[in-house]
């Protein structure tokens, strides 16, 4: 006869046991896991690209550029300022000239769209298409007022250059008959 202990055997306690289901428990270490690994991805790449709309907002001020004209050079001035609480930038090109064009760009989500006002008699609206990457944002043509046609003269594209805090660069890309025409390029500086 084999004698049994008397001694009580520890109950094993399981998930089911304390009254947590497996599933559950499987979902809180799982997000638990997913958690780290979300925190390790963040440690390698801390920083998310600038939004389109935040770098437009450091251009607030006066900047001034030049270009050849038939008469010499030309001075070009533009003015930024902040409008509608914070939540648009009001561009003036040529301000207080007869040339003067505006331009509005805001937030959309993580682009940036801008409305611009122009010599021509129209106003064409641009949208990033793509996130920042570098030291330039590209705007291109999503539909406009002002016009009959997609194939009316007008400005189809601006791709703006921050070469460091004090000196920009814009390249205004004019379509006309459904091509590009031609593009119209200014080196400014901060004043």
């Amino acid at each position: 006869m084999v004698r049994q202990n008397s001694r009580r055997q520890p109950k094993i306690q399981t998930a089911t046991t304390r009254g947590v289901r497996p599933h559950v428990l499987l979902l809180v270490l799982g997000g638990s896991l997913c958690g780290l690994w979300s925190g390790q991805a963040m440690a390698e790449h801390p920083s998310p690209l600038p939004m389109p709309f935040e770098l437009v907002k450091e251009l607030v001020g006066t900047w001034q550029g030049s270009k050849q004209a038939l008469d010499g050079q030309e001075i070009i001035t533009v003015e930024y300022s902040l409008t509608a609480n914070g939540t648009a930038v009001f561009e003036r090109f040529f301000p207080g000239t007869p040339k003067e064009m505006i331009s509005i760009y805001s937030q959309d989500g993580h682009e940036m769209v801008m409305t611009h006002y122009c010599l021509l008699g129209n106003q064409p609206r641009m949208r990033t298409s793509s996130p920042v990457t570098g030291n330039s944002i590209t705007l291109s043509y999503i539909d406009g007022t002002g016009m009959r046609s997609f194939h009316d003269k007008h400005m189809h594209e601006l791709t703006l250059t921050f070469i460091d805090d004090r000196h920009i660069n814009h390249e205004w890309t004019v379509f006309e008959n459904g091509r590009k025409q031609a593009t119209h390029s200014f080196a400014f500086a901060r004043q």
